[in-house]
């Protein structure tokens, strides 16, 4: 039976339990969106530049405070909006290896928490450290209470600060998890954190002090998360809780069915269906004690999620 694309997305997005797949998906359809309007502005000649105008002063996370509050859907945004294929490729790439090895463990409920909230992070460290050093210069001008006062505003965006944190979340988990590189050979992925880390370091003096900024908020947070799951507390349970209250929302109604009790022996069936709970438990028991902690049972049932899935 031939498949269409449509048929694909439909299996391997939409109707996937695959968290990873839907925030690649969404990544890749923005920046397409992005560029429809760009082709539109272009061949129309309109001079409007709506492209930068909507990533400046729509989507992307701006350094102003008080515009960050006028705009605070910005915090989001600015995670899925690229400027350009490259940019979005890396970022792509690196969130296709990392994202693996985190849902591998820890599962996609996490998965979106730590990408989500990586981000924000990564989105209030950019805006601290341009309210805080001189390198960034001055920017607008606003009248507060009949004060004339300077702040520095810039914006950021990318998925740049989410993809470290989930990076340096798995290199926390499971820092001796090895990679085969090319041309380099097997890497422990530690190593592979630390790169990036210092890499960001040393390019704070660069053009692009901000986005470096917030990937280190987004390393940052990637630690504490795991840390902090480790010692019992899931700091981003809150955000789990949001989304299933979302879901429970918009879950249609079961119908109310008629059954009837059937004296006859059940028929044996094939292995029962693993439910969310059970996975969440044992990814849990891996983050506060390792794989190896596991019983042959618990890995029986995860291989058996990660079927169904």
């Amino acid at each position: 039976m031939r498949t269409t694309l449509w048929d694909d997305f439909k299996m391997y997005v939409l109707n996937s339990g695959n968290t990873l797949n839907k925030l690649l998906a969404v990544n890749i359809a923005v920046l397409i969106l992005f560029g429809l309007i760009w082709m539109v502005d272009h061949l129309f000649a309109t001079n409007l530049d709506l492209d930068t105008v909507l990533k400046t002063y729509v989507v992307g996370f701006p350094s102003s405070p008080i515009m960050a509050l006028k705009r605070p859907w910005t915090i989001v945004t600015y995670q899925f909006v690229h400027d350009g294929f490259f940019h979005l490729l890396f970022n792509m790439m690196m969130l296709l290896v990392a994202g693996r090895i985190f849902r591998e463990f820890l599962g996609d409920k996490k998965l979106l928490n730590v990408y989500l909230l990586g981000g924000a992070a990564g989105a209030l460290m950019f805006m601290l450290a341009v309210n805080i050093f001189p390198i960034f210069g001055h920017g607008e001008v606003v009248l507060i209470g009949g004060n004339l006062i300077q702040l520095n505003y810039f914006t950021v965006i990318g998925a740049s600060a989410s993809v470290i944190a989930i990076l340096a979340a798995a290199a926390t988990l499971v820092p001796n998890y090895t990679l085969f590189l090319v041309l380099i050979g097997p890497v422990r992925l530690i190593y592979i954190m630390l790169f990036f880390f210092l890499v960001d370091i040393i390019s704070l003096g660069s053009s692009n002090s901000g986005g470096h900024f917030a990937h280190l908020g987004g390393a940052l947070f990637g630690f504490v998360y795991i840390k902090t799951l480790q010692n019992g507390t899931d700091i981003g349970a809150w955000l789990t809780r949001f989304f299933d209250w979302l879901r429970n929302l918009f879950k249609p109604k079961a119908n109310i069915r008629v059954s009837y009790r059937s004296n006859e022996p059940a028929k044996p069936s094939g292995p029962r269906h693993v439910s969310q709970d059970e996975v969440d438990a044992i990814l849990d028991k891996i983050a506060k004690s390792g794989y190896d902690s596991l019983s042959q049972r618990e890995k029986d049932i995860l291989f058996r999620a990660s079927k169904d899935n």
